[in-house]
């Protein structure tokens, strides 16, 4: 990583943690985007960055192998970052509005594929549950309407440049990761960046913007996102975006969910099961023989 030379994080990037510690991240997903209406930033969500830190076992994995990108090298607070494919609407209409993402986790019945170079839609809605989703943030870059647009034309494309953004390569490589029980190695360590975030910064050169000043080349993944927002701010204003941004934190450490339990659900419900009134043996049942 580079080192700024800010020394004060950026006082844009506000820390709403207190307010929406209890409350669902869709609440807080709507009192950004009004504030956003109220500051006239944002664009109205096109094209605002979306940050996810999961507790889940892949969250947490994800979140311990960005912390080679820290000074601390302690966990990331981030496991995921999304794009705001369109504007936001009011309401629990909100929930539906669309985003464009590079995921191992897809929500729904749709399996990203190759065409589309691993790039799926989703939903604003399906970052709601704060227990899973304990981080979330959305990051604002400063541009204007017909800048937004470009950004997002550009992630439509997901496929126009995949010699520098093989997203696809890249899920595998880290699903590779993710299953490993013995010699784990950090993709990041090894050129491999992490495929959400490389996805968000291909959309954003559509406008010429480096949105990780911080790191080197082939090194992208949701920390340099935040590390940029925090930290970078003094570069953003010089090129004419300045960046602010929300968020909430209510797991700074990943600390994982407990384990769900190791037996299958049951569907059979009360099919084949024995009746109450019927009593049953715990010796094997006796065959008998025609002779």
């Amino acid at each position: 990583m580079r080192h700024s030379t800010n020394t004060r994080k950026n006082p844009a990037v506000l820390d709403w943690t207190s307010s929406f510690q209890r409350r669902s991240n869709v609440a807080f997903f709507a009192a950004a985007l009004r504030d956003m209406k109220k500051k006239q930033i944002g664009n109205h969500g096109v094209g605002v960055i979306g940050l996810v830190g999961r507790r889940d076992r892949a969250g947490i994995l994800l979140r311990h192998a960005q912390a080679v990108l820290r000074w601390d090298e302690r966990p990331s607070r981030w496991s995921h970052a999304f794009l705001m494919a369109a504007p936001a609407q009011a309401g629990r209409e909100l929930l539906g509005t669309p985003i464009w993402e590079v995921t191992l986790r897809p929500h729904g019945t749709a399996v990203p594929g190759p065409e589309r170079n691993g790039v799926h839609e989703g939903r604003l809605g399906d970052f709601d549950d704060p227990v899973v989703n304990a981080n979330v943030a959305l990051l604002v870059v400063t541009m204007t309407d017909q800048e937004a647009r470009r950004v997002v034309e550009r992630a439509r494309e997901p496929n126009i440049d995949r010699v520098r953004y093989d997203l696809w390569k890249s899920l595998g490589r880290w699903q590779a990761y993710l299953w490993a029980t013995q010699d784990r190695v950090n993709p990041l360590e090894h050129g491999f960046p992490m495929f959400c975030s490389s996805y968000v910064e291909m959309a954003y050169e559509a406008i010429q913007l480096d949105l990780t000043p911080g790191a080197s080349e082939h090194n992208s993944a949701p920390e340099h996102l935040w590390n940029a927002a925090l930290w970078w701010h003094g570069a953003y204003r010089e090129l004419g975006h300045p960046i602010s941004g929300y968020a909430v934190v209510r797991d700074g450490r990943a600390v994982p969910l407990e384990p769900s339990s190791s037996r299958l659900p049951d569907h059979l419900g009360g099919f084949g099961r024995p009746s109450s009134s019927v009593k049953t043996s715990s010796q094997a049942p006796t065959i008998s023989r025609k002779t």
